[in-house]
C-alpha cells in the first residue's frame, strides 16, 4: 500500500488545456523530439499545450483542413498578420552592427568549457565558471592550467586551444561574442552557448574587410523577417495562453523575448 501511495504522490499532475487532457503517454512519445532540451518532458509538454491551443482555436473558428497541421497553418494565415520589414530598419540594423559584417575574419582562440546543460539549472557549475573567470582576470597566465583542470572540452589537453577559427566553424552565439569583443584578450563575461558556459581568450585576430551594405542587405532582411515572424507568433500564442484554462504545467513568461545579439548569418 505504501508503494502505491508513493507512486501517486510522485506521478506528475495531469495536464489539461481548457478541460482537454494531455496523456502522459503522449508526452512521453513527444519527448523524443527534444533530446537536447534540459528537461525533455517539460519541453514536450509545453509543445503539446501550444499545439492543443492552436488546434482548439482552429476548431472554434470552424476551420476545415485535411489534417491538424494544415488547419493550424490556415489558422495562422487568418489570425496572424505579418508585417514586412521596412528598408529603413534594415539600414538601421546595418549601421548599428557594421563590425559584424566583414569578410574573411579569423580568430585564434582558447576556451574553457563548463557543462551547464545537463539539467538546465546547474547553478553550482555556472558559479564555478564565474569564479574561474574572476581568477583569470587577475591571472591570465594561468589560462592553460585552468583549462587542463576544469574544461570539459577535449581541447583541455592542449590548454583549451581551438586554433584559428572563422565564421561557421563554431556555433553562432560563440562567433558573435568574438566579433563583438573585437580585440585580443580575455572576454570579460562568460559566453553561453548550447554546450554550456565558456571562458574565452582571443590570442590573435584578423577582422577582414568591411562589407558594403549592398552585399549584406538581403541577408539582413531575411534575418529581421525571421525574427519579426517569431516575435509575432510568440505574441499570438501568449494571447491564447492568457485566455485559456491550463492546469498541470507552469508555462512561465510567454511574452515575446528580447532579440539576442544573433548575427544574421543563417
Amino acid at each position: 500500500m505504501d508503494n502505491i501511495v508513493t507512486f501517486y504522490r510522485n506521478s506528475p499532475e495531469a495536464i489539461t488545456v481548457n478541460g482537454e487532457r494531455i496523456s502522459e503517454e503522449t508526452i512521453t512519445a513527444v519527448m523524443a523530439q527534444f533530446p537536447d532540451a534540459p528537461d525533455p518532458r517539460q519541453a514536450a509538454a509545453r509543445s503539446l499545450v501550444v499545439r492543443t491551443l492552436l488546434r482548439q482555436r482552429a476548431a472554434n473558428l470552424g476551420i476545415e483542413a485535411d489534417n491538424e497541421e494544415a488547419a493550424v497553418e490556415k489558422l495562422l494565415e487568418r489570425e496572424v498578420k505579418l508585417e514586412p520589414v521596412a528598408d529603413e530598419e534594415i539600414r538601421r540594423y546595418f549601421d548599428a552592427n557594421r563590425q559584424r559584417f566583414r569578410s574573411g575574419a579569423l580568430f585564434e582562440v582558447r576556451h574553457i568549457l563548463f557543462d551547464t546543460t545537463r539539467d538546465g539549472s546547474d547553478r553550482a557549475t555556472a558559479q564555478k565558471a564565474e569564479r574561474a573567470l574572476f581568477h583569470l582576470r587577475n591571472n591570465p597566465e594561468a589560462f592553460e592550467r585552468v583549462a587542463a583542470e576544469e574544461s570539459c572540452c577535449t581541447s583541455a589537453k592542449i590548454g583549451g586551444a581551438l586554433g584559428q577559427i572563422s565564421e561557421g566553424a563554431v556555433v553562432p552565439e560563440f562567433w558573435v561574442a568574438l566579433v563583438n569583443f573585437g580585440k585580443a584578450g580575455l572576454l570579460p563575461q562568460l559566453v553561453e552557448t548550447r554546450f554550456g558556459h565558456h571562458i574565452v581568450m582571443i590570442d590573435h585576430l584578423a577582422l577582414g574587410e568591411a562589407l558594403p551594405f549592398e552585399a549584406v542587405q538581403a541577408r539582413i532582411r531575411d534575418y529581421l523577417t525571421g525574427r519579426l515572424e517569431q516575435l509575432t507568433y510568440q505574441q499570438y500564442v501568449a494571447q491564447l495562453i492568457g485566455q485559456a484554462h491550463i492546469v498541470g504545467i507552469d508555462l512561465g513568461d510567454q511574452g515575446p523575448k528580447p532579440a539576442g545579439p544573433g548575427l544574421p548569418a543563417e
